[in-house]
């Protein structure tokens, strides 16, 4: 990567904001798609530890639970000694929503500074059996409404570009999360919570 691409990036997702009236939700879903290719993860908000000790380079099973392979490294480097502790001091994740995981999907952004944003959606968005999969790969296009799918843009964008949520949007936080004590409204639209950075 160049010492510009950086640039380039911040300013080809200003321009798809700059469009987004003229864009279709699932256009800039693919460009953002190829722009970020495997930076956005999307797959099931439950196994997302498991990914996330696998792509920092732990040998963890298709069944962490087992009791075989890196999972006792894996949480003791993270400073945690089970997976409801890792949701929570990880993603802020606390035990209300944590409890509703497997019936939810989450969308994880990594910047260019190599720190990460979860969005976790109102329900199983994902293709079941595509594991975490990029953004166009996900099944998201076909499963969100179109203001869904702008909404969570929106929040991907403004996380890549440094900026806050979007206007008149609050970020909904879980029960007895770190970021707040509010429990998601199921009002606020398609993005049910969104982490602090980790």
């Amino acid at each position: 990567m160049t010492a510009g691409a950086p640039d380039v990036a911040g300013r080809l997702a200003r321009l798809i904001l700059a469009e987004r009236a003229r864009l279709h939700p699932r256009d800039a879903l693919e460009v953002l798609s190829l722009l970020l290719g495997d930076r956005v993860q999307v797959g099931d908000a439950s196994r997302y530890v498991y990914e996330y000790g696998r792509r920092a380079g732990y040998e963890l099973p298709p069944y962490p639970l087992a009791g075989c392979g890196e999972i006792r490294e894996f949480f003791a480097d993270q400073g945690v000694r089970n997976v409801p502790e890792w949701y929570e001091r990880k993603l802020g994740v606390g035990p209300q929503l944590y409890a509703q995981l497997a019936a939810r999907t989450v969308v994880v952004v990594r910047d260019g500074g190599n720190r990460r944003k979860a969005f976790v959606l109102d329900a199983v968005r994902h293709c079941q059996d595509a594991g975490f999969a990029n953004l166009s790969e996900s099944g998201l296009a076909r499963t969100l409404a179109p203001d869904g799918l702008a909404e969570l843009l929106d929040r991907i964008m403004a996380f890549l570009l440094g900026e806050g949520a979007p206007a008149g949007e609050p970020v909904a936080t879980a029960e007895g999360s770190q970021g707040g004590d509010s429990a998601p409204c199921e009002g606020a639209g398609t993005v049910r919570f969104e982490s602090p950075l980790f």
